[in-house]
């Protein structure tokens, strides 16, 4: 038996579940029609695993007409709902699986996500348009025709948290003249957020560190998670081995890297886990993970490469460094964010010339002010 995708389902759901299949098999007639509750979750689950969501939402409905005490077959048939568009529906589902097992702690979390944002209004029998409604009707589908194509992916950037990336023992790269990135990015990071704040734009910052302390990869992205951020913008100054590279670039998360470098630099980045504590891999969680968030994730890499491009045109406009474009790569502390995520790496701190502009304290001001820019033109159009 595959262990259940919601942790939170209680041990009485399943064990009903198990009962309902040996001894309550003598009497209930729709198991020995092979239509005992408990199967048709786990074969509803089996569907959504293998992304049958409409599939699932049938199999699950019929297991909580079979058994509607069966919270493990409610949280399933939310999350199925969930992933049809059906919030309202999931709504209803998961506040079932939660009357009926109170520590369902995955049903709980799914209320608080799905009611963060406005229902869509119940459906209603379709009335005849009126000869006006008919003419705003028809005027806003040539708009959107004007627009197709020119949209975004519907985030707007209200919340924003300002990663300075590495501090404390972790050092991050250090230059020849032993100008360390840590240090370069959190004041960066806080430049930024000053220009930000003094652009009066409604925006709400906030920091993953704000002094010379070490904050764990997994601990930054968590920080970005809780503070329901619209989007999560991690400070970097790239380095090498060769002290020949240079210039700007930004990145945003991929499965897979766009280049060899692009790979290298993930490395680099991602070595510090080593740090972190060790990861939960429990089965659940990471089916969870695969299954919930898989559509959800790579709409935030979607939107976390328009918003790299946007910010990286800006930075290769207002500042005096060579353009490395737009990178992507497979980056810890981006690939767990709820949110459009993205990576600056301002420069090469390992490249003398690079190192010597970092160091002044008007090229830094440039740089926040350009970063700055790019949040501002970001928060405005939506990404």
């Amino acid at each position: 038996m595959r262990r259940s995708l919601l942790p939170g389902c209680s041990r009485r759901s399943v064990i009903k579940g198990l009962a309902a299949g040996l001894g309550a098999a003598l009497v209930h007639p729709a198991f020995v029609l092979g239509q005992d509750a408990f199967d048709l979750a786990i074969e509803g689950q089996n569907l959504l695993a293998a992304g049958k969501k409409a599939e699932a939402v049938e199999v699950l409905t019929r297991a909580t007409a079979l058994d509607p005490e069966n919270d493990f077959a409610w949280g399933l048939l939310g999350m199925a709902r969930y992933h049809q568009g059906e919030l309202r529906e999931a709504l209803e589902a998961f506040k079932k699986a939660v009357s009926l097992n109170p520590d369902d702690s995955y049903s709980r979390m799914m209320i608080e996500r799905i009611s963060q944002k406005p229902l869509p209004p119940k459906a209603t029998e379709a009335k005849p348009m009126t000869p006006l409604e008919q003419k705003a009707k028809a005027e806003e589908e040539a708009m959107a025709e004007q627009l197709k194509g020119q949209a975004g992916l519907g985030y707007r950037i209200r919340r924003l948290v300002l990663d300075a990336g590495h501090g404390g023992f972790d050092s991050g790269a250090v230059g020849p003249s032993k100008l360390l990135e840590k240090d370069l990015t959190l004041d960066l990071a806080q430049r930024t957020a000053k220009v930000l704040g003094s652009a009066n734009a409604g925006l709400k910052l906030f920091f993953t560190r704000t002094g010379d302390y070490y904050v764990p990869l997994s601990a930054r992205t968590t920080i970005a998670n809780q503070y329901r951020a619209d989007l999560f913008l991690s400070f970097h100054i790239n380095a090498n081995e060769n002290p020949k590279p240079h210039g700007l670039e930004t990145f945003f998360c991929s499965e897979e890297a766009s280049s060899k470098e692009a790979e290298r630099v993930a490395e680099f980045e991602n070595s510090v886990l080593k740090f972190d504590e060790k990861e939960l891999t429990a089965k659940g969680y990471l089916d969870i993970e695969d299954i919930l968030f898989r559509f959800e994730r790579r709409r935030y890499w979607q939107a976390g490469d328009k918003a790299a491009g946007l910010l990286q045109d800006g930075l290769a406009k207002g500042l005096p460094m060579h353009n490395r474009g737009v990178q992507s790569a497979n980056f810890y502390v981006l690939r767990r964010a709820r949110m459009p995520s993205i990576l600056l790496e301002t420069g090469f701190i390992s490249n003398p010339e690079n190192e010597a502009l970092l160091q002044k304290d008007d090229m830094r001001q440039k740089i926040a002010a350009s970063i700055a820019q790019g949040v501002l033109a970001l928060a405005d159009k939506g990404v």
